[in-house]
């Protein structure tokens, strides 16, 4: 996911060697194990840091470094740092000598990068002093030098600087070292391009990409955190704020770049860094489908083709369809399925170039994600309404005097039910709520005499009166109900597949259930079902049905 030209835990800057000559180097640091004696930091390597430069990186860098990450919900980390020759310097053999305060910046930005894994680009240099716990940044010495050499150096495109019109004592103490690091600024635009910060908040905007960010905070947990106010107009709480704010608008950005620009790899790690983090959170990403299918439909055709489905491990989508708990959740599966295998987006089907395997994962996962829909938890929590409806309907008396009065009831409770499931107009036709509730009622009663023997019943307050007529006509109504939605559910799953692709549905279908199937219909071809629908959705519906009695007796054990 990383271009070569970015790195974590590395920061250019410009350094004066023993020659006094502006040298390019490197800044790198690393995370280790704690010292002995608790030391967190660790410098290493050829390059001699100053005791100045130790102590400014133990008493003012680290701590804000630690600030930052205990405000994202990170733990602390511990550092070994080292500075090397690049370019030029290392070809004249110019040992580094890192002291003063030129390094503050590099330093920051290379132990902030290691410790939020968020990579910094390879084309820029930087240079300054960090001047507070803040983070704010005040100028150096040796800007003309440093700028100098930042343009003579072909792999450098930018240089990152203090604001010199900010600092106000660089105008009082130094006006004439002021004006020559302007006037070397100026010179330098013309070959690189320069940036003037004046703390840490500038900084973080002008060092880390959008794709770095949302990639390191999906993998170190840091992408869902909300963004904090900034009251004080603290440096610090805005570099907080900058890698917190629109992470979900940076994701699909950054995805949509990947994707257009036919980086399809990086877009797949990207998801799959995605759906890894809402995993290890047990959170289903709402909407996540329907966004996914709604980008990849809106890409140009000859984009679509070059896409390398499916786009997300088969195992994690189906251990996304193990975190649907609410009902926009089960109804966004499906678009899911469409838009990592590629379907119901081309205009000819994408498995004439797919592989036999891939076929294969997409019609099991249409199986998973019918079934996620459909199993006794996913009913419940879609038709737990009908249940609330019931109880919460009161009548005034157990006994009814009239067929009148009995059909009055059952009407005002039908109405009562379609208000709680959200399927009854604002003014409802009385007529054919009448006539659709002794529908209802008859279906309840067929083979028990039906709306005559009922109100016999409710007259006459026999096996449980009125109440338990209520009762049977809500376990008909949620039936119908559930019905309906469960052969809705598997056409809209099939309802784009070709013949052979149905065929090849049904026929992992009845793989999948295996011994559930009774022995007549275990031993048919697959083709006898994939011409009716309701056939297969019905097997379906039964191993459904007979997996929840399996679950429940496994559960009492």
């Amino acid at each position: 996911m990383i271009e070569l030209s970015q790195k974590i835990g590395r920061a250019k800057t410009v350094l004066v060697g023993n020659s006094q000559k502006a040298v390019i180097s490197a800044i790198v640091a690393r995370r280790a194990k704690l010292q002995a004696k608790g030391r967190r930091l660790r410098f290493r390597g050829t390059a001699k840091f100053s005791g100045t430069i130790r102590k400014q990186t133990r008493d003012t860098i680290l701590p804000i470094i630690d600030r930052i990450t205990d405000t994202l919900h990170l733990a602390p980390k511990n550092f070994e740092i080292s500075a090397m020759n690049l370019g030029a310097a290392s070809a004249m053999d110019v040992s580094i000598n890192v002291s003063g305060m030129s390094a503050d910046v590099p330093l920051f930005v290379a132990m902030l990068s290691e410790a939020l894994q968020v990579p910094v680009g390879n084309d820029l240099v930087a240079t300054g002093h960090i001047a507070s716990v803040e983070g704010d940044i005040s100028a150096v010495k040796g800007i003309p030098a440093k700028v100098e050499a930042a343009g003579k150096d072909a792999s450098v495109k930018r240089f990152i600087y203090p604001d010199l019109e900010k600092d106000g004592s660089l105008k009082a103490l130094s006006p004439n070292r002021r004006s020559l690091s302007i006037d070397a600024i100026i010179a330098a635009k013309g070959s690189i391009r320069t940036c003037a910060v004046s703390d840490i908040g500038q900084l973080v905007r002008q060092v880390f990409t959008d794709e770095g960010i949302v990639l390191a905070g999906l993998k170190e947990g840091f992408y869902g955190i909300s963004m904090i106010e900034d009251h004080l107009h603290s440096p610090i709480v805005e570099v907080v704020t900058f890698l917190t704010s629109d992470n979900q608008k940076r994701f699909w950005d950054v995805l949509d770049r990947h994707f257009l620009l036919e980086h399809c790899e990086k877009g797949k790690k990207l998801l799959d860094a995605f759906v890894r983090f809402f995993l290890a959170r047990q959170m289903y990403p709402r909407g996540f489908g329907a966004r996914l299918f709604q980008l990849i439909h809106s890409l140009p055709t000859i984009t679509r083709r070059q896409l390398d489905f499916p786009i997300i491990e088969k195992k994690l989508c189906s251990q996304l369809h193990g975190l649907t708990r609410e009902e926009e959740d089960y109804d966004d599966i499906p678009f899911l399925i469409d838009a990592v295998y590629g379907r119901n987006i081309y205009e000819t089907s994408p498995f004439e170039i797919q592989s036999q395997t891939r076929i294969s994962d997409y019609e099991n996962i249409v199986f998973d994600a019918v079934v996620s829909r459909i199993n006794e938890q996913a009913l419940a929590h879609k038709f737990g309404a009908i249940d609330s409806a019931r109880a919460t309907f009161r009548l005034v008396k157990s006994r009814v005097t009239s067929y009148a009065a009995f059909i009055n009831i059952i009407e005002a409770y039908y109405i009562h039910l379609q208000r709680h499931v959200g399927s009854s107009p604002e003014k409802p036709d009385v007529s054919d709520a009448r006539s659709e509730a002794i529908t209802l009622l008859q279906k309840a009663f067929y083979d028990k005499g039906g709306d005559k023997a009922a109100f016999v019943q409710a007259r006459y307050c026999t096996q449980g009166g009125i109440r338990s007529i209520l009762d049977m006509l809500t376990e008909r109504y949620k039936a119908e109900k559930q019905n309906a939605y469960v052969n809705r559910v598997f056409k809209d799953a099939i309802a784009n597949m070709n013949w052979e692709e149905r065929v090849k549905c049904v026929r992992s279908i009845m793989e999948k259930i295996g011994p559930s199937l009774p022995e007549e219909l275990r031993s048919q071809p697959p083709e006898r079902f994939a011409r009716d629908e309701e056939t297969i959705g019905t097997i379906i519906q039964t191993y459904v049905k007979w997996s929840d009695k399996f679950n429940q007796v496994i559960s009492r054990m």
